[in-house]
């Protein structure tokens, strides 16, 4: 039974993310052709092809150097975004820039403006992480600006580590995890807005964090440290939940397929207590919140229907339903907004599941491989903004090859789901590769129901290359299985 809802999934999966990828060729952003993509797509295959090769021959001294290697990828990875953050560095904006002035306040006694996060609940864990990060550098007499950047640089460089340890934990070959830090560190163009710690920027480490704690806790003999790393686990999904809800579909991916294989029943003694230290740090986060000036605003508080409201017209995006975004904010009671969102809900219902409204959401979700960056890179006085601004002289070049790429990895997540149908095994390479298919097809049909924005798909850039890895490894690798 079990193996029938996976394929069931599998097959899901194919036809979906199927049809997501043809939708998005078809329509990428700047209209750029398809076949123009499709050949940077091709190239970028061979790209990988070729390291594929260039490290399997290496193999033998990547094994034996492999801490090493490893080291120095990751400080060059380091030294890299830093300096890439100062130089595209452009000034706080938007909701960032709410919580780029509002946590200087909050350490300095200046100005908090609790009603924004009032209203977007969410972004109050966020505005105190950063008022965190700055207070040091604020009692020597900085801003903190450095160590935002610094601490924004270490969140991607360890996600890179991460995301190596994953692919190691689950049996694949040493130069498949090293395939995979050359994979993601070619996303860099996109890690051009690493400055900024926003929510997407601030959960990239959290969708990987939790499942390799509880993935690996039975990696040590002591039962205690596996405990730690379990609670360790219910915290940082917690964070993650608190910080960008999306954030936990990798979690909630994992708990599916655990359920469904039980590949290690070892796991089975260690998610209770995941679940139970999620359980009670989200009773203290909300303590904290409880505390704070903007809980008691309660007529400012946003409905959750409010974001699906937004995304039933046109292209799912806020610039085309800006009135009604703007008419909401300024509705005097969450009663009276939850009534709002509902009646626009309702005026566009036949037009949520027209197939012109389907297109223009899925291609402003999901049709572009800049994730976001232009809401960073703005000034056009920026050195960055002709390479990195999709509106940049040079930016539709930079947006084809990292969408070619983009569309590569979610062509090898298709090609996995049809290599699980067809071999239908259950190894621990397998399993990750369903997990990593299940995150990912979580978020694309969720974000299908909420309100379009690419950048939402920031955080999950490391579940790409892991479906990317896994898929190549099961192509073109020697298989192992636990």
């Amino acid at each position: 039974m079990n193996k029938k809802v996976l394929t069931v999934f599998e097959y899901l999966n194919i036809l979906f993310m199927g049809a997501m990828l043809i939708i998005s060729v078809t329509g990428t952003y700047h209209h750029i052709a398809w076949y123009k993509v499709s050949f940077v797509s091709a190239i970028w295959f061979g790209c990988f092809l070729l390291a594929f090769f260039v490290l399997k021959k290496c193999e033998a001294v990547l094994s034996k150097h492999k801490s090493l290697v490893l080291v120095l990828y990751l400080l060059l990875l380091f030294t890299v975004l830093i300096i890439s953050s100062l130089i595209c560095a452009n000034p706080p904006t938007s909701d960032y820039g709410e919580l780029y002035e509002s946590s200087l306040g909050l350490i300095s006694g200046g100005d908090v403006r609790w009603s924004y996060f009032a209203m977007f609940k969410n972004n109050y864990l966020l505005l105190l992480l950063l008022a965190l990060i700055r207070l040091p550098a604020y009692w020597i007499g900085f801003d903190g600006f450095y160590m935002i950047v610094v601490v924004s640089a270490l969140c991607v460089t360890l996600t890179a580590l991460l995301v190596f340890k994953i692919l190691e934990h689950f049996n694949l070959p040493v130069y498949i995890c090293f395939l995979s830090l050359v994979v993601y560190a070619l996303f860099l163009p996109l890690y051009g807005c690493t400055y900024a710690f926003y929510s997407d920027q601030a959960t990239i480490l959290f969708t990987v964090l939790p499942f390799y704690l509880v993935t690996s806790a039975n990696d040590n003999k002591k039962g205690w440290w596996a405990v730690t790393k379990c609670i360790l686990a219910g915290l940082f999904t917690c964070m993650a939940y608190w910080l960008k809800a999306t954030a936990i579909i990798p979690m909630i991916a994992f708990l599916i397929v655990f359920m469904l294989t039980s590949l290690n029943r070892e796991n089975a003694r260690r998610l209770p207590i995941v679940i139970v230290a999620f359980v009670c740090f989200m009773i203290g986060f909300e303590f904290i919140w409880r505390a704070s000036p903007s809980s008691r605003m309660e007529d400012s508080h946003m409905p959750l229907v409010h974001w699906i409201a937004i995304g039933s017209h046109g292209n799912g995006g806020f610039e085309e339903n800006s009135d009604y975004a703007y008419i909401a904010l300024a509705t005097p009671t969450i009663e009276a907004k939850k009534d709002f969102a509902l009646s626009y809900i309702k005026s566009n219902l036949s037009e949520m599941f027209s197939r012109a409204h389907i297109l223009r959401k899925a291609r402003h979700n999901f049709a572009a491989g800049f994730m976001g960056l232009s809401t960073y890179i703005y000034e056009e006085d920026s050195p960055a903004f002709p390479f990195l601004s999709a509106y940049g002289a040079y930016g539709g070049y930079t947006m084809m090859i990292a969408t070619g790429m983009y569309y590569l990895l979610l062509l090898f997540n298709i090609v996995g789901s049809v290599i699980s149908v067809i071999r239908r095994k259950t190894d621990s390479t397998t399993v990750l590769g369903m997990t990593a298919r299940l995150a990912l097809f979580g978020l694309f049909v969720f974000l299908m129901f909420w309100e379009a924005n690419n950048r939402q798909l920031y955080n999950h850039i490391p579940w790409l290359v892991i479906t990317g890895m896994v898929t190549f490894s099961q192509l073109f690798a020697k298989e192992k299985t636990a």
